[in-house]
């Protein structure tokens, strides 16, 4: 049985016994410490944004008075460590969340707590707005590689076992997003729960589906600034180019082999008595695809490294059909 504490360890003297929070704790009246009779372990969360931003609460009491750190509380009895990781970040930063992986378990000897063994899980933000409270007097988001001096060791290390998990998912992120600059992004995905099920040309397939009429009109805002030459014949154009969208979501469903040459071998000719210039209707055809790429940007179905991929491989197909159209109204047109 653990012995009654009598005298403060921080000043020596005598405790009292005073009702705070809900129960009765040792109190010490000189130096205003309170004696929480906690369970070990400690739990503390890594809450990110689409941004690489963190979550992190400045604490508003000992130890570590008006210092940075993530989300951190002590486990009460009897309470499964995962929900009282989720319950200390609602009451540190008034989120929800669900719990993704565990990060890190660490063991420190701390001044004020003693032996402690902290816990560390990173959470999916479900819910919720970011408000400081409990131990907190702020909370806020900070970019990842931007973080304030942090109160506890083993949120540094929890942070840096994070980031290592995630460097590679990043770095291909990142050349995704430069190989197609200048696309928007958006910060939640337009993908229901079954179609994050399915083969990813499928959802592609979808997309064009039921953007079809967004993507024609990027289209011909880009074709009106970039290709102004071509705009007497924007009706021919626009043709080619929703045949070209049909010809891609073919290819997406594995019916390549139904690719209609002679309708871009007639077209091209059409363009050629017209006496429209080849480089404008390339040019037109290379903003058709981008009008593709721009809305699949758009609606965030690259979450994952692997989708990521997959996409790029599916880009290159793309590239191919786009190919294969330019080839055949250039020989048209030629002809």
């Amino acid at each position: 049985m653990k012995k009654k504490r009598h005298y403060c360890a921080h000043c020596g003297n005598a405790l009292s016994r005073r009702l705070i929070e809900g129960k009765e704790r040792d109190y010490c009246d000189r130096c205003t410490t309170v004696f929480y009779e906690n369970p070990l372990p400690a739990v503390s969360t890594i809450v990110a944004n689409s941004k690489r931003e963190l979550l992190v609460v400045k604490r508003g009491k000992e130890p570590y008075l008006g210092m940075w750190c993530l989300p951190i509380g002590f486990a009460e009895s009897g309470e499964d460590v995962r929900d009282a990781a989720l319950r200390e970040l609602r009451e540190e930063a008034g989120l929800q969340g669900e719990v993704v992986r565990l990060i890190d378990v660490d063991t420190v000897e701390n001044d004020f707590y003693g032996s402690m063994a902290i816990i560390t899980y990173e959470v999916r933000r479900t819910g919720g707005k970011v408000v400081p409270g409990d131990d907190a007097v702020d909370a806020c988001f900070v970019p990842i590689h931007e973080l304030p001096p942090l109160a506890w060791e083993s949120n540094r290390k929890a942070v840096d076992r994070y980031m290592a998990l995630y460097r590679d998912a990043w770095s291909m992120a990142d050349s995704y997003r430069q190989l197609f600059s200048g696309m928007e992004t958006g910060e939640l995905p337009e993908v229901s729960p079954n179609e994050e099920k399915s083969f990813l040309s499928d959802v592609l397939v979808r997309v064009i589906d039921r953007h079809h009429d967004e993507i024609s009109r990027q289209w011909m805002e880009d074709v009106r600034e970039i290709v102004p030459d071509i705009m007497s014949h924007l009706n021919l154009m626009a043709q080619v180019h929703g045949r070209a969208l049909r010809e891609v979501q073919n290819l997406l469903r594995g019916k390549g082999s139904a690719f209609d040459y002679a309708y871009f071998l007639e077209t091209g000719k059409r363009f050629r008595n017209l006496d429209v210039p080849l480089p404008c209707i390339l040019n037109a055809m290379a903003l058709s695809r981008k009008s593709i790429w721009t809305q699949i940007t758009k609606r965030r179905i690259l979450g994952s490294p692997i989708r990521i991929y997959t996409t790029l491989e599916l880009n290159n197909r793309i590239i191919f059909i786009y190919d294969r159209m330019n080839y055949h109204l250039s020989v048209g047109y030629t002809q």
